[in-house]
């Protein structure tokens, strides 16, 4: 594991806390590769049953999620400064914002937040640490898919995929409200697995149900859209855990705009670490607590004062359709 500080290079390069998650001999065994451009996805069986999701699950006590320590990107990744290609093209919506059905809202836990986001943990099972991340659920046809950051599933170039991995809607200060909901596979980026490269910064995990319940079903999922611009104005949702901030509470930014970024798009909230994965989304609407995601939370400057994600243009279509029925 690498550990350094945020520094705003003179090519405008954003480094981060780095988190990399040394290779594993065994990692890579359950993988499958589509594609071989780095716009194509890896997919990894994360756990190969519920018996074992129910052991991911039982790993993450209280005191362990407590513990976490805020994940980031490798120090060395970095970002083409070419504008997206796709920039300029007609907005497309893969899923459209669905509220939650079967779940009753819960009682006891002040959720200061939208239901449908949460909190990410998960394993280095090289180093032993243990590591949190932002996220939202996202609607798809099995009720069951997660956005986030691609350094929150996988270490990018030299590491592995994470393990351990769940995902709490609505965390709140160690209150599961809704459960906690374990990782079926995890999916990124070629370009992130490879080459760290933070074009590809994305994430998505693919979780089993928990008992009866779809987590979909459950809390909700925002909607999912990419070619929509640089500029647009959107409500940031994160964990950060850096600069005061522990990590046990979400903040949001709200109605902010956005711009471009080299082939980015970066906006003016001030996340600092442990919000990395949260979603951007369009439209949001404060009563249903939905809207539609078109960014994640990747990397921010030092001092902080603005964050990026990843610009969404079609490759958005090409994970999201290789993990919709997952």
């Amino acid at each position: 594991m690498q550990i350094r500080k945020v520094v705003l290079s003179a090519s405008g390069l954003v480094f981060a806390f780095a988190l990399t998650i040394p290779a594993a001999a065994s990692a890579d065994s359950h993988s499958t590769v589509t594609r071989t451009a780095d716009s194509a996805v890896s997919t990894h069986k994360s756990a190969a049953s519920r018996s074992s999701a129910e052991s991911a699950e039982n790993y993450w006590t209280p005191q362990r999620m407590r513990r976490a320590v805020e994940a980031d990107t490798p120090a060395d990744a970095k970002a083409s400064r070419k504008a997206a290609v796709d920039a300029a093209a007609k907005p497309s919506q893969l899923a459209k914002p669905q509220k939650a059905t079967t779940s009753k809202k819960a009682r006891g836990v002040r959720i200061a937040t939208s239901i449908v986001q949460g909190k990410v943990f998960f394993h280095n099972p090289t180093n032993g640490g243990d590591y949190a991340c932002s996220a939202a659920a996202v609607n798809n046809p099995t009720k069951n898919m997660v956005f986030t950051a691609g350094h929150c599933v996988h270490g990018g170039a030299g590491g592995t995929w994470a393990t351990n991995w769940v995902f709490v809607p609505a965390y709140y200060n160690g209150s599961r409200p809704y459960g906690t909901w374990s990782a079926k596979t995890l999916t990124s980026f070629n370009g992130w697995i490879n080459s760290s490269d933070l074009n590809y910064d994305i994430g998505v995990a693919n979780v089993w149900d928990n008992g009866s319940s779809k987590l979909v079903n459950t809390v909700g999922g925002m909607g999912l859209g990419y070619n929509y611009g640089y500029v647009n104005t959107v409500t940031v949702w994160g964990y950060p855990a850096a600069f005061g901030y522990d990590g046990e509470v979400p903040y949001v930014c709200q109605n902010i705009g956005t711009w471009q970024d080299g082939s980015r798009v970066r906006n003016g909230c001030t996340m600092v670490e442990g919000a990395s994965g949260g979603p951007w989304l369009r439209d949001y609407n404060e009563t249903t607590g939905l809207g539609t995601e078109i960014g994640v939370t990747s990397t921010r400057t030092d001092p902080p004062a603005y964050i990026d994600s990843p610009y969404f243009d079609n490759k958005i279509q090409t994970i999201y359709n290789n993990t919709a029925n997952g």
